[in-house]
């Protein structure tokens, strides 16, 4: 049957014609039995061995079971109850054995090296059938806060018990503060005082470490895709304590509010030969080059094939199972340049034919080398973002680098140091301050070169992420050639000028975690392994930089009032109007309210400069300005009930600061 099979195209060729479409692989677990499937056509024989534990340094095997081949998938049912038992496969091919665990595991033991067999009605707290998904109307609606979970409550000073200190349940202390002082909330409660609507989660699903150790690591070294990490758990060796602590953490923020958001990973796997893909079916789930070796486009050793049907499948799968099990709000992929349009169109149909239609999704638009899709397939990259369906979005490295300066360049700055130098690069500014959204053309600056987003909700705007440098430590590294890292009035000026640029922009906000309180890991711009104590949230700067919190509070309190600055459509962006006598580094625009009523206001007005002496701008519209404006914020502090009043549409913009009026 498999004769014809001597090159490796052959082989993918064969896998793809012979692909299983079914929903039921893995182990389905009741009472009276257990049935196993695994997709692997091209194996000689295979077996399902059964242990008394999930730690692989036990020898605890029970027994082994052949499965059948029926239909390119391995079967067998058990009966019997087999709950709390562990199990993997031994898959011959070739003439060799090889042990390796279920890629389509959803539990498991220590470490992640043996699948466990539960009954997944014991994993959910109390009243989970009552939790339900926490999403917004539309992708700009969101406030999205990106944090590690041992970062978030590792630290001494957050107020969380100490058990609980970088695991899951941190999330669901309340009352916790900073050094008992009621007026510094920590933990869940500084989540709502600061007003975010969505956690991101850096990995968060099972990677490749010692679970019972304490080496640190961001968890972008993906082993098990559908089973939570256990480090974060009271007791990693408990498959029902990680998936039940990890369901708490998300129905105690969607109490609050607070949808969740997973950090996905597929782009690649840690391990590439000796990878549970590659043990079940080798070569298959991993991209190759023309001359036959492992692609390696996410400079990690391998690069999955999403183009590949059961890829494809599996990354549907996964997705639909935790939206649906853990009942997340959202799915961010990293190098999601790595993966074809075809199959991020694909997940998206599938959470919309689920219901999950406002499950949001977003990635980044590149990848970390040279990819290997091959036509007619394309990427899922910025350069492609036409292609991409309603419901996609894509991180927008042009508002953060004409901002901050260039990602890898530490000492390059930009628009906020003062260091434009030419209006080419306000001009950037601009267009990205309109979320780059084609038809925001603006001819008098030509900004149509640099459109590319269809609307506003395919865009997530942003000054800073887990990698590179914090926004506080560039700010450092790009104006100081000897860094100190502790607070400076001039850097925390620029940061709350970042913060106003950010939140009258159009498209989705995200930032990292800490970014509002002036967070430092001490120039350390790639920490996925620096000591917990370069990564944790300190969170005395919470009480040392209150202005900057407040500053940041308060932006998003106008956000949420102002409508204009949340339009999912491609209009406000349109409408936008920026001043033609501004000069490098001071942007003014003016933002109306096409669909104003009642005492909504009419008009915002925004003024940028970071250059290091008060400038003076007159505003400009498409039809005739406000003659009276209400401050709403100012260099030092944010307020929608008003800073007093200013006459007329010529502006004074005080030194690296913003000001933004209201009519």
């Amino acid at each position: 049957m498999t004769d014809h099979i001597t090159t490796l195209e052959d082989k993918i060729t064969y896998l793809e014609n012979n692909a299983y479409y079914g929903d039921d692989l893995g182990a389905t677990y009741s009472p009276t039995h257990t049935r196993f499937k695994v997709w692997s056509p091209l194996a000689e024989k295979v077996a399902v061995n059964l242990y008394q534990t999930g730690d692989i340094h036990d020898d605890s095997l029970l027994d082994s079971y052949p499965l059948t081949l029926e239909n390119n998938v391995w079967t067998i049912t058990l009966d019997g109850n087999f709950e709390n038992l562990f199990y993997t496969y031994t898959i011959d091919m070739d003439g060799d054995s090889k042990e390796t665990i279920d890629i389509y595991a959803k539990a498991a033991g220590i470490n992640g090296n043996r699948a466990a067999i539960i009954d997944f009605a014991r994993t959910n707290p109390p009243h989970w059938e009552k939790d339900t998904h926490v999403t917004q109307e539309n992708l700009t609606d969101a406030f999205i806060w990106e944090v590690h979970v041992a970062d978030f409550s590792s630290h001494e000073n957050s107020g969380i018990s100490a058990e609980n200190r970088g695991k899951y349940l941190a999330f669901t202390e309340e009352g916790t503060t900073y050094n008992n002082e009621q007026d510094f909330p920590t933990g869940i409660d500084y989540l709502t005082h600061l007003g975010v609507n969505y956690v991101h989660l850096l990995p968060a699903f099972d990677f490749e470490n010692d679970e019972a150790g304490s080496d640190y690591n961001w968890g972008y070294d993906p082993k098990n895709y559908n089973v939570p990490e256990g480090r974060y758990s009271s007791d990693p060796s408990d498959p029902i304590a990680r998936i039940n602590e990890f369901k708490q953490m998300v129905q105690s923020l969607h109490k609050k509010n607070i949808g969740v958001v997973l950090d996905v990973v597929y782009n690649h796997t840690l391990e590439t030969e000796l990878s549970s893909f590659n043990l079940t079916v080798p070569d298959y789930y991993y991209r190759q080059t023309a001359s036959g070796e492992f692609a390696d486009g996410s400079a990690c050793g391998n690069e999955t094939a999403s183009d590949r049907a059961m890829m494809r499948k599996y990354m549907i799968d996964s997705v639909l199972y935790w939206a649906k099990e853990y009942h997340l709000d959202g799915f961010r992929f990293d190098l999601m340049g790595l993966h074809d349009v075809e199959t991020m169109n694909a997940i998206r149909t599938a959470l919309n034919e689920n219901g999950l239609e406002h499950v949001i999704l977003y990635g980044e638009p590149w990848d970390a080398g040279s990819n290997e899709i091959k036509e007619p397939n394309i990427p899922a990259n910025k350069s492609n973002s036409a292609h991409l369906m309603e419901g996609i979005a894509i991180f927008n490295d042009d508002f953060r680098d004409s901002m901050k300066g260039h990602v890898f360049e530490e000492t390059a700055g930009a628009f906020l140091q003062g260091k434009s130098g030419t209006t080419v690069q306000n001009t950037e500014v601009m267009a990205s301050i309109c979320a780059n959204t084609i038809g925001a053309d603006h001819s008098e600056y030509g900004l149509a070169d640099k459109t590319w987003a269809k609307n506003p909700t395919q865009v997530i705007t942003y000054h800073s992420a887990h990698d590179n440098l914090t926004l506080y430590d560039k700010l450092v590294a790009s104006l100081y050639e000897t860094p100190h890292y502790r607070r400076n009035d001039w850097l925390i000026e620029l940061n709350k000028l970042a913060a106003a640029a950010l939140f009258t922009s159009q498209g989705g906000l995200f930032m990292q975690a800490g970014e509002e309180f002036a967070r430092t890991k001490h120039g350390d711009e790639n920490s996925f392994i620096s000591p917990i104590e370069v990564n944790q949230l300190d969170w005395e700067l919470t009480v040392k930089n209150r202005d900057l919190v407040d500053y940041y509070r308060g932006l998003w309190q106008l956000r949420k009032q102002y409508a204009p600055l949340r339009d999912a459509t491609p209009e406000t962006a349109k409408a936008i109007s920026f001043s033609k006598d501004t000069a490098d580094n001071l942007i003014a625009y003016t933002i109306p309210n096409l669909s104003a009523e009642g005492n909504d206001w009419r008009w915002m007005a925004v003024v940028l400069n970071s250059t290091n002496e008060a400038r003076e701008v007159a505003l400009e519209s498409q039809s005739e300005l406000p003659q009276t404006w209400t401050v709403v914020a100012n260099k030092e502090t944010v307020s929608s009930d008003g800073l007093g009043t200013i006459e007329g549409i010529v502006i004074t913009v005080e030194p690296h600061s913003a000001v933004i009026l209201v009519d």
